[in-house]
């Protein structure tokens, strides 16, 4: 069978499911489930074939050189000065990129001439064009609120402002790394798993009790209210949006829309709201030996039900322990019961995992219609757009048959 062949076979399984997916009929609901079933097969097959191909690559792209910058030294430097006028003889002495980020560059910074800042400060600056259209200088007043609880943590944020086009944060650096990749299965700790799950475990507890009235100042939504209008048209807009994007058809899309229609239920009413980190994953994790020492990147941050923030942890805390054991631990550390409903946590698993593929749905877009042509779009169009197939079935698999 030829590509063209296989590409066409697989637009008319997702016409079909997409036509039959909420029929009274129990044959035709049959059908649906089980063409979702090849394509789960297709996708965790073509995975395996995968594996020892992109180990070998990611192994010869271990020494590939750093990004270039977007800022000069100097323009830093002339900025810095403006926004600490009692550091005029402020330099910034070296830059450099941290690999990541397809919204925000992420800048490490070393700096001489000024006791107003650590020696080493992080500059996180918004991208010309970027998959979330949110602004690094949101993220202050956020990480203000947090770093100010205390139990949370994140760096400390210093101040926020504007630079020639786009915004930019600047905040403490943290020690530690990066503990793995928004997909665990492409790097993840060897070892602590248990203690660093743990931790995150009772991070997110603490994030989900940071009164709402302390992000006054933030452009957060602290009134938003999660009712059947606003769930359904949040399923909706990303079902839409997939199938406006060029890109692969994909059958599960449909049928995933669907169950999410007919399960409104299971989150609405949805109990108190919380402040939710947004993108939680080893991915936004900074880690020194069995210390989680940092939640990083708060652009996605958001208000909502932290049942919501469970299912996007699904990933990396299963990476790190037990389901159940995270679960336990998040409860022993005052995170809200609301949180770990298992209705609630598989609907928006599917929700999360509907939302991963309209995100690298978008960055193949951008690549492919030229909006936007670099090494990290292309990859999110291409392999982190396969895994997020893989990823929203499998959790629709669970969503069926739990």
């Amino acid at each position: 069978m030829t590509p063209e062949r296989f590409g066409e076979l697989r637009r008319r399984a997702a016409e079909v499911v997409a036509e039959h997916a909420a029929s009274d009929v129990a044959a035709e609901r049959e059908q649906c489930r089980r063409l979702v079933d090849v394509e789960h097969g297709f996708l965790e097959r073509v995975d395996e074939l995968r594996r020892d191909v992109l180990e070998e690559q990611l192994e010869a792209d271990a020494g590939a050189s750093p990004t270039a910058c977007s800022l000069s030294r100097e323009q830093l430097t002339d900025y810095l000065r403006v926004e600490l006028p009692a550091s005029p003889d402020l330099v910034v002495a070296s830059m450099e990129v941290i690999p990541g980020g397809r919204s925000k560059e992420t800048i490490l910074v070393s700096l001489t001439g000024t006791s107003e800042l650590p020696d080493e400060v992080v500059v996180r600056r918004d991208r010309p064009v970027g998959i979330l259209q949110t602004r690094a200088a949101d993220e202050f007043a956020i990480l203000q609120a947090v770093y100010a609880q205390g139990d949370v943590p994140v760096p400390r944020p210093f101040f926020a402002g504007e630079l020639e086009e786009g915004t930019l944060l600047v905040m403490a650096r943290v020690s530690g790394r990066k503990a793995g990749e928004y997909f665990p299965d492409l790097a993840a700790p060897t070892e602590h798993r248990h203690t660093l799950g743990e931790q995150l475990a009772a991070a997110l507890a603490h994030v989900h009790r940071v009164p709402l009235e302390n992000l006054a100042a933030s452009s957060l939504d602290v009134d938003a209210a999660v009712t059947e209008a606003s769930v359904t048209a949040a399923v909706e807009g990303m079902a839409a949006r997939i199938a406006e994007l060029s890109g692969p058809p994909i059958v599960a899309v449909p049928l995933a829309r669907q169950w999410l229609l007919d399960h409104v239920a299971d989150v609405v009413p949805s109990g108190p709201l919380r402040l939710l980190q947004g993108d939680v994953g080893l991915h936004n994790m900074l880690v020194d030996g069995d210390r989680v020492t940092a939640l990083v990147d708060w652009e996605a941050a958001t208000v909502g039900p932290p049942a919501r923030e469970l299912a996007a942890a699904w990933p990396a805390a299963t990476a790190l322990m037990e389901w159940a054991e995270f679960v336990d631990a998040y409860r022993a550390a005052g995170g809200p019961p609301e949180g770990t409903n298992e209705q609630a946590v598989a609907f928006y698993r599917v929700f999360f995992a509907l939302g991963a593929c309209m995100s690298s749905r978008t960055g193949g877009h951008f690549f492919r219609t030229g909006a936007k042509r670099d090494l990290l779009t292309a990859h999110s169009g291409l392999d982190a757009h396969f895994r997020a197939q893989r990823n929203l079935a499998r959790a629709l698999e669970d969503a069926l048959t739990g």
